[in-house]
């Protein structure tokens, strides 16, 4: 079951991994127009700017649930590191499971500002603001669906150091 699992989120990182490729041309293509218009020109507009800015917000969230999935969030592990395989795994899986409960409730609370900005619209771009605050429930999604993942694989791996200690008595 965790292999078919994990199967389904290397395909969805690799979507992940093209958007964001995309993404960031776009906006480095955008910032730099903005610069030259800017400094070149001695003219600007709204829309580069904040096109520039949301589609950075999007990437930070998308790449968010790459990070989780690998376990690459700034964290402090030195204490962490001092205990047997065993534990590690035990704590792993408990930060996990906390962090899937936050971001459930961040999840809730996404939707409704989603649903609560639906009516404003962006200056630059004219786009309901929605479309921009829905990086935030499609972000969390992805984290708590890799977080999964973390936490099933730290299952198995506990199981598997039992099989070794018993077969190692």
């Amino acid at each position: 079951m965790i292999k078919a699992y994990s199967k389904f989120l290397d395909k969805l990182e690799t979507v992940e991994k093209i958007f964001l490729g995309i993404t960031v041309a776009i906006m480095v293509t955008v910032m730099i127009y903005q610069v030259i218009l800017r400094y070149c020109f001695a003219s600007a507009n709204s829309w580069s700017e904040e096109l520039a800015r949301y589609i950075f917000i999007y990437d930070v969230m998308i790449a968010a649930a790459i990070a989780t999935r690998k376990n690459a969030h700034l964290q402090v592990d030195f204490l962490i590191n001092l205990f047997k395989p065993k534990v590690k795994c035990l704590f792993t899986i408990g930060a996990t499971i906390a962090g899937i409960v936050f971001l459930g409730f961040l999840f809730k609370y996404s939707l409704t500002l989603c649903q609560t900005a639906a009516s404003n619209i962006s200056a630059g771009l004219k786009i309901s603001m929605s479309v921009f605050y829905a990086c935030m429930p499609i972000g969390v999604v992805l984290m708590i669906l890799t977080s999964i993942e973390v936490v099933l694989k730290n299952i198995a791996q506990i199981q598997a150091l039992n099989k070794e200690e018993v077969s190692g008595k």
